[in-house]
């Protein structure tokens, strides 16, 4: 054989073996093992066993792998990382994405963690239970050239030292005496004097959707003099005597346990600690400078670099402690954006900034468009965001899908460092930052458009539950409860479009079957003229045909759904108790801001259920509002003498209206209905609104009370409601054999169980139960004597193949007339009267 023959045979065989590993790792890839327990960069990272072929050790490695599509890095479950950001730098394709996930299962309740936090040591006592850590020093040197922003004692975050003490009178805010407006001066009798307050924070409430930061750069007695001025708003802007503030960030509000302070020129920190020396401390490392400005990366995960990456999945790892974002962008990149991202069941805790942060401009863009974008075609599944300080998610994201999302404890005050809410130190006034959720516009074609929210939940939203300012997104099947819990003029879900209905980015918006429950509107260290004010649905600012639908909106402050200078229709929804602050206002407002009507809505199969003494049914500023409404229904039992039952309001307090008044003057809602029963002041409301705000149906148990729909049909037993839906039922008294009525499709129908239970005031002799033919006793469990409140259960069967059979469960007992059920069989309920079960 030549050597030419050999040469060929050893070149063709290279190449097979080339194309054959290519070929392999494209359909199934390479899967890499980490650990942080008994890992190490050395080895080869093939297997999760150790050993030279076993995982790899740290962060950094990954970050440098040459990952291709259809490879996975596996993160072993229970391991933590500290201080290392995962920096995702390359794509997958459509058919096989990059995965980085965890091992040796996909959904290990122990996730892997990447902590943005790093154990401080060596504390020293300084005498009055507080306790000084050198960042620079000893085991603590290197660890935190930058420092720290957040504190936290074994796992659980700590409370940064304030003034006045959250637990204080007036929820923690002290109030300004004097000021001028624009100017940089406050003067407060209630300031500790002797205290030099230069350094601190002020955080100030000046509106009641805005809470801005000052730093304190001059100090004297009771009057501090800041970095730069500012004023509040009432009916305008003006001065801000009356309004709120705390300081934090300085050594002198150290006076309670858990309470810490970071002075920034000497690298040092300070905890008042009531139980001795502080142990199991972490600080979350600030990563704010760097020999390369490019390396400065503001997130635990980064979902992107140069290039944009895309078609990659992050799969059940824990992110928490970061001194930024929880998951986050480069702030700038060439070309394009990064796109097909899924982030699943995982959490994002106690990071300072953004839960997630999706903002990055586009340079020299593709398609010629240069801007901020936020990824397109995303999806965000089954993850839970808590305790983030400026945002759960923020971003410009277009074509995304969120689902099954749990964000919770978002700006939440007693949870704010330095940086408040991230509205920085010169900011007039800070109005978005608290959102659980916001989508932002920057050019409509790039950004902004057709998200998916559904079956999200929100709870403790410092701000807006959701906050949108683009076309075409859709809200469904989410539930919300205590938003607006920081600030005030805010809602559940609120859209903000642009300065005409025409040229506006918010139209076209869905928000279809949310449930939104309990919006406070909190005014804590506002004006004492500001009321609480937080709505179920807040449609602002010229947006355009809208579509409210089957959203059910229970107990806020001020108005349940309000349309401002907005459009479209607002159908199917249950509003119940909304307006249950001290400002007048509607279950359903339809309002211009300006001189020139542009508000129009239709209205149809509403339930407008009020109670409060400053609760109005529908609200509008003239006629012209609305522009269809019929089929709903007004109820408020509670008909005062100065207001009687005229709920409608057209115009202001001249107005008022009653149903049939208004459909005289409106020619509208002719087939509508109003409360039937009157109730006296301080009279319990009789009304309960059950609601179910889960994905499957839900059988809900009414024991033994007789209930009538708003149409006055009798219910009794249980009501099954369907996912996301609700039902106003009026409590009609107890009874003691419930349900009133079983029915059976056919003889292999389940049996069914009554309930019944002594309602007299003495014990109930029972002397016979029985049912009519047809019909049988599998099993009961009454006692001869049934005591005072005690029940039993009697289960009942259908045992006949005829159709339309009737009969009766008979309770004979001592105490009157027989108590019965009425039973029928064998004919199918698609031909029975409507019965509520």
């Amino acid at each position: 054989m030549t050597w030419r023959r050999v040469f060929i045979i050893t070149f063709l065989t290279g190449i097979f073996f080339i194309l054959a590993t290519s070929l392999g790792r494209a359909q199934g890839g390479t899967t890499y093992y980490v650990s942080a327990s008994d890992g190490a960069d050395t080895n080869t990272g093939l297997t999760p066993t150790p050993g030279s072929n076993g995982p790899f050790k740290t962060i950094a490695h990954v970050n440098s792998l040459d990952l291709e599509p259809g490879d996975q890095v596996l993160f072993k479950c229970g391991d933590t990382w500290r201080g290392e950001q995962l920096i995702i730098s390359k794509s997958g394709t459509s058919t096989d994405q990059i995965t980085f996930g965890s091992y040796p299962t996909t959904d290990c309740a122990n996730k892997p963690i990447i902590s943005g936090s790093l154990p401080i040591t060596d504390w020293v006592d300084q005498g009055g239970n507080i306790y000084q850590a050198d960042l620079s020093a000893g085991d603590n040197a290197g660890k935190f050239p930058d420092g720290i922003n957040q504190l936290f004692r074994n796992d659980e975050r700590m409370m940064m030292g304030r003034w006045p003490n959250i637990d204080a009178p007036n929820s923690g805010y002290s109030f300004v005496d004097s000021h001028t407006a624009d100017s940089n001066q406050i003067t407060d009798n209630e300031l500790p004097s002797g205290v030099n307050w230069t350094g601190a924070i002020i955080h100030l409430k000046n509106i009641r959707w805005s809470m801005i930061d000052r730093q304190v750069t001059g100090s004297s007695d009771h009057t501090l003099t800041l970095n730069t001025d500012f004023s509040c708003l009432i009916s305008g802007w003006a001065d801000c005597i009356g309004w709120g503030y705390f300081i934090n960030n300085h050594l002198s509000t150290l006076d309670q346990e858990g309470e810490w302070y970071y002075d920034a020129p000497t690298n040092q920190v300070y905890l008042f600690s009531t139980g001795g020396m502080p142990s199991n401390i972490e600080g979350s490392v600030v990563k704010e400078t760097d020999p390369d400005p490019a390396a400065i990366r503001h997130g635990g995960i980064m979902l992107s670099d140069t290039p944009p990456s895309s078609y990659v999945t992050i799969d059940n790892l824990e992110i928490k402690n970061w001194f930024n974002h929880g998951i986050s962008a480069l702030g700038s990149i060439r070309g394009d954006i990064y796109h097909h991202i899924t982030i699943r069941n995982s959490t994002i805790k106690d990071v300072e900034a953004a839960g997630v942060r999706l903002s990055t401009w586009v340079r020299s863009a593709n398609n010629g468009r240069d801007g901020t974008r936020g990824g397109h075609h995303m999806t965000f599944a089954n993850n839970m965001i808590d305790g983030a300080n400026h945002f759960g998610i923020t971003g410009y994201m277009a074509e995304s899908t969120f689902e099954d999302n749990e964000i919770k404890n978002i700006a939440l005050i007693k949870n704010l460092n330095k940086s408040g809410m991230g509205c920085g130190i010169t900011r007039g006034e800070c109005t978005e930052n608290g959102d659980g959720f916001r989508i932002r516009v920057y050019n409509v074609l790039d950004s902004g458009f057709s998200n998916t929210l559904h079956y999200n939940r929100f709870e403790k939203i410092g701000y807006n539950g959701i906050d949108i300012f683009g076309p075409h997104n859709t809200v469904t099947n989410n539930f919300i409860t205590r938003a607006c819990y920081s600030k005030a003029d805010c809602g559940g879900v609120r859209t903000f479009g642009g300065s005409t209905l025409s040229s506006t980015n918010v139209h076209d918006v869905s928000l279809v079957n949310n449930i939104i429950v309990d919006i406070p509107g909190n005014v804590d260290g506002c004006h004492a003229s500001r009321p609480a004010f937080g709505m179920g649905l807040y449609i602002d600012h010229y947006s355009r045909d809208m579509e409210v639908r089957g959203n059910t909106v229970i107990s806020t402050t001020i108005t349940g759904i309000l349309y401002q200078n907005s459009t479209g229709e607002i159908r199917d929804n249950t509003v119940y108790n909304a307006s249950s602050g001290t400002a007048f206002a509607g279950q359903i407002n339809v309002a211009d801001s300006g001189s020139v009507s542009v508000a129009r809505a239709s209205l149809s199969n509403n339930i407008m259920y009020g109670l409060g003494d400053y609760a109005w049914l529908l609200v509008m500023d003239e006629r012209a509002n609305i522009t269809a409404s019929d089929n709903n229904y007004f109820f408020h039992p509670y008909e005062h003498t100065a207001y009687e039952d005229k709920k409608i309001i057209v115009g202001g307090w001249s107005g008022r209206r009653n149903l049939a008044e208004w459909q005289a003057y409106s020619g509208l809602d002719n087939n509508s209905k109003k409360h039937w029963f009157t109730l006296n002041a301080g009279d319990p409301p009789l009304s309960t609104i059950f609601y179910n705000d889960t994905t499957t149906s839900q059988t809900v148990d009414l024991a033994n009370r007789k209930y009538l729909t708003l149409d006055q049909q009798e219910v009794t037993g249980s009501i099954i409601l369907a996912p996301f839906t609700s039902k106003v039922l009026i409590d009609s008294g107890e009874v003691a054999l419930a349900p009133a009525r079983l029915v059976f499709d056919t003889s292999s129908s389940p049996p069914q169980i009554v309930t019944l239970k002594n309602i007299t005031d003495n014990p109930l002799q029972i002397t016979d139960i029985s049912v009519t033919a047809g019909f049988s006793i599998d099993s009961e469990t009454c006692p001869a004597t049934l005591a005072v409140d005690e029940t039993c259960t009697i289960t009942i069967s259908f045992d006949s193949a005829e159709t339309g059979v009737t009969g009766t469960l008979s309770v004979t007992h001592d105490a009157g007339n027989p108590y019965t059920v009425t039973l029928t069989g064998g004919l199918l309920k698609n031909y029975l009267p409507v019965v509520l079960k």
